[in-house]
């Protein structure tokens, strides 16, 4: 179970690995954005599917192996890697380009300084174990 702080932080200290064991979340728009440095999400598959029950959940993780996920309605819809998952990123694109590109293309989530509504310019909140 994680607590919410009154700490808040930019996406670029959200991201930091000095995170771990904790998770970072904004509000986008319509969307809620979780970044979980320990990769925990990612791999908890029964969360996945209970927490996109009443909702799409996409989740992108950059760590060993990249890889995008889509969840709708308690199932799984989409499983992608690298190439599969943004057909326009190079082999030479970092995980986070990766990661940004795959978001956005999904979701419309902008990662550009110049949208006030992007993730670059969102405050994160810190939540602990």
């Amino acid at each position: 179970m994680f607590i919410e702080t009154s700490t808040t932080m930019s996406f670029e200290d959200a991201t930091s690995g000095k995170r771990v064991p904790h998770l970072c979340a904004t509000k986008v728009g319509d969307w809620v954005v979780v970044i979980d440095v320990g990769c925990r999400m990612s791999g908890n598959y029964d969360y996945l599917d209970e927490a996109s029950a009443s909702a799409d959940l996409h989740l992108v993780r950059i760590a060993d192996k990249p890889i995008a996920l889509h969840y709708r309605d308690g199932q799984q819809v989409l499983e992608a890697t690298g190439s599969d998952a943004v057909p326009e990123m190079t082999p030479d694109d970092d995980g986070e380009s990766w990661a940004m590109h795959a978001l956005f293309k999904r979701t419309g989530i902008n990662f550009g300084e110049e949208d006030p509504l992007g993730l670059w310019n969102a405050k994160f909140t810190l939540f602990t174990i």
